[in-house]
Parts: structure tokens; C-alpha cells; sequence
């Protein structure tokens, strides 16, 4: 590294805090993704990190005095091994790093993985969503220790450059048998449909309409056995509430006879958006409330002049708003030390040895009946 570029790493919050001015101004330039934004971080550190016990290591790299990148990650250690992840609220977010767009862009990410290796000390790193062909994928593809490597679709709607809304839906297909619009009128028979916009100020509506829509998630978690253990934490629930009452994402409810049955949450883009979650009343399904309020959603960051990142997933929805604009996603887990390796054989062990008597019994049990 030469004497121009000055590499930190940032273990504190009140160093996370004082980077405020630089990382917004970087995030503009670089056109940053909504997770990257640092009040978005404050509040994944504040509501979920630091409350979980987790300890911040924000790697910060400038040139000639001026920011170039930031990856804030956080680690916890569980039994014997340290834990390495981004900062995050813990929810399917993607994994990437803030940097200048440029031909040093690749050196200073593979500075940043460097000091990851180095200064973080943790015996595995956890990499979600990586997109797939990025920087940060092709490095930690390099890596001698994967454990695991799974591959997910992703889906991105370009919308900025259409005409109108009338226009580009009439440009789709249908979705389940519908035209946009065409299930909306479906459900106003149901009974008196409102749709809200939620205003930032009405924290109380915030809270009450980000509330219901989790325990609809976890009604749905329970039911497909898909448990995210996010759902079931206080924090992510504040978390989400901060994003909306701090204006960094767009909340819309959907009611029937005044009785919220769909909440959809869309995130400000810079101009790509992200669609951050979404949740309906599972006993009024058959009549597609959720995919009323994401079309609303849709709508909403189409008239801001926004594209969509719809994540990682295999939604229906996500492949019909992005026009089947499929890329891929990788989640990755390293061992970074000989100690984490050692601990991910002696696990593996542990866990073949138990379905092996399992098994064992499983099929002694099989025997006696016949």
C-alpha cells in the first residue's frame, strides 16, 4: 500500500457516526444501493447489531485524504469460533462494497478483503447474496476454505425510460390470470378498498401496520417451515419501522372495511430501488392482496423514476415486474482460520454421526414392524 492511501478499520460507533458526511457523499457518487446508505447502517447497528452483542468492524479506505470505500462489518462469537458478516439487519440483504466507481475500484476491494482476512481475525466470514461476476464474489471465489456456496435467482425491473404506467403495463403479461389492475377490482368487491401511502409522521400507523404484517410472516413461516430467525426478533421489527419513519423507504397498506390485509415496504432508489418486504392477511390469499400492493408499490417507484431490485427468490411477482430480468446471487461461508476449519469438520462429524443413528434407528424400527 503506498503512502496516499490510508486503510482503517472503524470499531466504534461514535467513528461510524463521524464518517456521516463522507459515506453520503460517496453513496451519491457511486450510485449506492439502499442497504450501503449510512443511516441505514446506523440503524441496522443500532436496532439490530449492537443490542445482539455483535462487535462493528468498519473498513474504511481513503486516498490523497479522500474516501474511496467503506464495508462495515460486524462479528459475534458463538462456543469457540468468532463470526464474520456485514452489517446488517440479518434479513436476505445483499452483500457488497461501497467504493468509487473506477479503474482502482478492484484495488481498493481487494485492499478492504485484505484487512477483512487480517485485522478482523475471525475463524469464518459469512458472505450473502453476492452478486454474481462482482469484485467482491470473484475474490472470495479465490479463497482456498469455501465450506458452502449456494447460487440464488435475482431479479431486476428497468423501468426508468418507459413512457407511462398505462404503456408499460399494457406491455405485460398477466400474473396468475391477471392484467394489473385487474385484481384489484376483484378484491374493492370484497368490501370498501383503501390504499395508503403512509405518511412519516404517523409513526403509530407505521408501527401498528409493520407489526401485523410480521405476524403475518410468521403465520407463513410457520406454515411452509421457512424460519428466518429475524422474524421472530424485537429488532428487525425496529429496525424496519426506523427505515420508514426516517424516510428511507415508502410504506403502502392495502384495507379492506378500514382492516389492513396487505402491507408492502419499497425503498428509496439511487437510483435503483430495492422492494424491502412485503406481507398479507393469509385468509384473504385466494383474492391476492399482497399482489395488490405490490403492484402500488411498483407504481410508487415508477412515478419517482426508479428501477427495482426485487432480491433473491423465486416469487412469481418478481419475474413479471422485472419483465423475467434474471441475474444470480451468490452466499458463501469461509473458514479464515485452521481453528474454524478444524470446528466446521468436528460439526459435520457431529452431525453425520446423528443422522447415522437416526437412520439406524429409523430402519430398526422399519424391521420390527415388517
Amino acid at each position: 500500500m503506498n503512502d496516499a492511501i490510508q486503510l482503517e478499520v472503524v470499531c466504534e460507533e461514535t467513528g461510524l457516526t463521524a464518517l456521516r458526511r463522507e459515506w453520503d457523499a460517496l453513496w451519491q457518487k457511486a450510485h449506492g444501493r439502499y442497504y450501503q446508505r449510512h443511516d441505514l447502517c446506523m440503524l441496522a447497528w443500532r436496532h439490530v447489531a449492537q443490542p445482539r452483542g455483535r462487535k462493528l468492524h468498519c473498513i474504511v479506505i481513503r486516498e490523497h485524504g479522500e474516501l474511496r470505500l467503506v464495508w462495515p462489518l460486524v462479528s459475534w462469537r458463538r462456543w469457540f469460533w468468532t463470526y464474520l458478516l456485514p452489517l446488517s439487519p440479518d434479513a436476505a440483504d445483499y452483500t457488497s462494497v461501497l467504493v468509487e466507481d473506477g479503474p482502482r475500484a478492484a484495488m481498493f476491494i481487494e485492499l478492504a478483503w485484505k484487512a477483512t482476512l487480517e485485522c478482523c481475525r475471525a475463524d469464518f466470514i459469512h458472505l450473502p447474496f453476492m452478486n454474481e461476476g462482482s469484485e467482491l464474489h470473484r475474490i472470495a471465489l479465490r479463497e482456498p476454505r469455501v465450506l458452502g456456496a449456494t447460487r440464488h435467482e435475482s431479479w431486476i425491473a428497468k423501468l426508468r425510460g418507459e413512457g407511462d404506467w398505462k404503456t408499460f403495463c399494457g406491455s405485460l403479461g398477466t400474473l396468475h390470470g391477471k392484467k394489473p389492475g385487474q385484481l384489484e377490482r376483484r378484491l374493492a368487491k370484497e368490501g370498501r378498498l383503501a390504499v395508503k401511502h403512509m405518511e412519516m409522521a404517523d409513526r403509530e400507523g407505521i408501527a401498528q401496520g409493520i407489526g401485523t404484517m410480521l405476524a403475518w410472516k410468521r403465520q407463513w413461516s410457520d406454515r411452509v417451515g421457512k424460519k428466518g430467525i429475524w422474524l421472530y426478533l424485537p429488532h428487525y421489527e425496529r429496525f424496519l419501522i426506523g427505515t420508514v419513519t426516517d424516510g428511507l423507504a415508502h410504506m403502502i397498506v392495502v384495507s379492506l372495511d378500514d382492516k389492513p390485509v396487505a402491507v408492502a415496504i419499497m425503498s428509496h432508489g439511487n437510483p435503483l430501488a430495492n422492494a424491502v418486504i412485503a406481507g398479507f392477511d393469509p385468509s384473504l390469499g385466494r383474492l391476492g392482496p399482497g399482489t395488490v400492493a405490490w403492484e402500488h408499490a411498483v407504481k410508487w417507484a415508477f412515478e419517482k423514476g426508479y428501477d427495482i431490485d426485487f432480491g433473491a427468490g423465486s416469487e412469481r411477482f418478481k419475474g413479471y415486474w422485472s419483465r423475467d430480468n434474471r441475474g444470480h446471487a451468490w452466499t458463501m461461508q469461509i473458514a479464515n482460520t485452521v481453528w474454524g476449519l478444524v470446528g466446521y469438520r468436528v460439526v459435520r462429524w457431529v452431525k453425520d454421526a446423528v443422522d447415522f443413528v437416526r437412520g439406524e434407528k429409523a430402519s430398526e424400527g422399519v424391521s420390527r414392524k415388517g
